[in-house]
């Protein structure tokens, strides 16, 4: 009871008695200044005590004095998650979901769902295994290349084909890696490769010749293999499937990990649902409050079926055109919104769905817009993407998954993509041929177009995307403001880059130029040097080396 009185008794931060702002100190990082950061605490406790601040007269450090320490004097994350509780039931306050996160891992999923895991954009920040820097070549112990056995596929008894034609993928993947890395150092001599390095107080490039002790020796093999090694996966993983396993690493707050979960448990992915589960069940350990609002949401999956039975009716019988960057201009805000609602749920163009949904009447169109709404029962049945349509820059994009996979993951625009399938064409790159694999990768791409179509007959529409290929094309639209174009442009059109989305950014750049001329001025650092060039990694990891060699820093792990 005594200890109760202390925990309600001050009215200041004066009237705290020292001896119990130095019990504070390993959570606190300045007790007596105005701005400090909080650490070490448990994290209901951190989000509660940053919740208090919307209704709490007091200061945090005050607040947590008086409101957050258990008998012993100690931070109690019992209040806390009593605090968050009360605000959430109370005041219905989602924006306290944003106030503490978790860091997790997420491994061995596919390259599939890691799209439907990074597509949640906002307040989360995840960070993949890069089939750019990785070699996908080893077998797992039980003697098995890396790739998903989707449940469905078992289920349907096709999970015997569905391993020959994956297992064919990684076998010429592999083989397609050794037979590019000797091909990258016949196109990119050593002899001809420089690094940085620092003489005489001046940074200046030297050749293999010119290095003058071990140091710069074995910096100079770290980057030279580190750019011949990122050419030869950058084009060999033309050939690995949409199964393929990888590992994720997100950092997210509350309300970003409720989103995502809600969204994994309501696809039509048996591999989303259990990844959904696993995930809730582990930030239960750590940020049970903040979750605890996710749900299945029925709704996922029947406007997905109401919407691609709609879209069948209307674009029957349309073949999709080909394409490959489309800026459109501004039209019919109705007309746009109808567009942009339908097209996941189609393989034709953009274009295509304007030139049909345009002829329709009135009454039509709300009927489909009433089937994209669906049945909400509250204001958090939020609608989807669709309704984000009027961008000023809206681009339609037909490239390789690979490609997608990169730009996909920018988070100040709206992205949506049309189902992976090999309807619309596979990239072969000259590489390819030029090593003597033509034949091989376009047996085991035929061989993953029947596999895909085997899926599609068995019914399995969404697990048909696991049989595609990385350079199988997709088609997906972006639209975004002037500044994220500035910043999408000219980020990834850096020569660092991969060839074929920088190839894809220039001429996006182009076509805005085009259409608004008076806006280039802010698009100004877009790189339009040889996009083709696979090399092109060859400049940032000279200035690598140098930067390494000053700090004394050993980058050799990296390959």
């Amino acid at each position: 009871m005594a200890e109760k009185e202390v925990r309600k008794k001050y009215a200041s931060i004066e009237e705290i008695p020292e001896e119990i702002l130095k019990k504070l100190e390993p959570y606190i990082s300045n007790v007596h200044g105005n701005v400090f950061v909080i650490r070490n605490l448990p994290n209901e406790t951190i989000g509660g005590l940053l919740a208090r601040y919307s209704r709490a007269p007091t200061s945090l450090i005050l607040t947590l004095v008086n409101e957050f320490l258990d008998e012993n004097g100690n931070p109690s994350q019992v209040r806390g998650t009593e605090i968050i509780d009360r605000v959430l039931v109370s005041f219905g306050d989602e924006s306290v979901g944003e106030l503490e996160g978790a860091k997790v891992g997420i491994e061995n999923v596919s390259q599939l769902l890691t799209k439907h895991i990074e597509d949640r954009r906002i307040g989360g920040s995840p960070i993949e295994q890069s089939t750019r820097y990785v070699k996908y070549d080893q077998k797992d112990g039980n003697g098995r290349w890396r790739y998903l056995r989707p449940h469905e596929v078992i289920e349907a008894g096709l999970i015997e084909k569905f391993e020959i034609v994956n297992d064919k993928s990684f076998e010429v993947y592999s083989e397609g890696v050794k037979r590019l890395t000797e091909y990258f150092k016949g196109q990119f001599s050593r002899d001809k490769f420089q690094i940085e390095v620092e003489r005489k107080g001046e940074k200046i490039k030297v050749l293999e010749s010119e290095l003058e002790n071990d140091k710069e020796r074995k910096a100079f093999n770290t980057a030279y293999n580190f750019t011949i090694k990122c050419a030869a996966l950058d084009v060999g993983r033309c050939v690995l499937p949409s199964s393929t396993l990888t590992h994720l690493g997100i950092n997210g707050n509350g309300r970003f990990f409720t989103n995502l979960i809600s969204h994994l448990k309501s696809v039509n992915l048996l591999e989303a649902n259990q990844k959904g589960s696993e995930l809730e069940e582990a930030l239960n350990t750590e940020i049970p409050t903040f979750i605890k609002r996710n749900k299945k949401d029925p709704r996922y999956q029947e406007i997905d079926k109401r919407m691609r039975d709609l879209a069948s009716s209307l674009f029957n019988g349309i073949s999709p055109e080909a394409g490959y960057v489309k800026l459109f201009p501004r039209l019919d805000y109705m007309d746009e919104t109808l567009a942009s609602c339908l097209f996941p749920f189609t393989n034709i163009s953009i274009n295509q769905i304007l030139s049909t949904v345009s002829q329709l009447n009135y009454e039509k169109k709300l009927e489909i817009l009433e089937t994209y709404r669906a049945n909400r029962k509250n204001r958090r049945d939020r609608s989807g993407r669709g309704l984000e349509a009027g961008y000023p820059l809206t681009f339609e994009l037909v490239g390789g998954f690979a490609e997608y996979r990169d730009l996909e993951r920018h988070r100040i625009l709206t992205q949506q993509r049309q189902l992976l399938t090999p309807d619309l064409g596979f990239i072969i790159p000259p590489e390819i041929i030029e090593v003597g694999l033509e034949k091989e990768v376009l047996e085991g791409e035929a061989m993953m177009s029947d596999l895909n179509s085997s899926l599609k007959s068995a019914g399995l529409l969404e697990a048909s995307q696991y049989a595609t290929l990385f350079n199988h094309k997709i088609r997906f639209i972006l639209g975004m403001n002037l500044r994220e174009f500035q910043h999408l442009s000219e980020l990834r059109s850096e020569p660092a880059g991969h060839f074929s989305y920088r190839a894809m950014v220039q001429e996006m750049a182009k076509q805005v130029s085009e259409m608004h001329p008076w806006s280039k001025t802010f698009y100004e650092f877009v790189d339009y040097s040889d996009p083709g060039n696979k090399i092109s990694r060859a400049k940032e990891q000279s200035r690598i080396a140098g930067k390494s060699l000053k700090k004394n820093l050993d980058m050799s792990n990296d390959l």
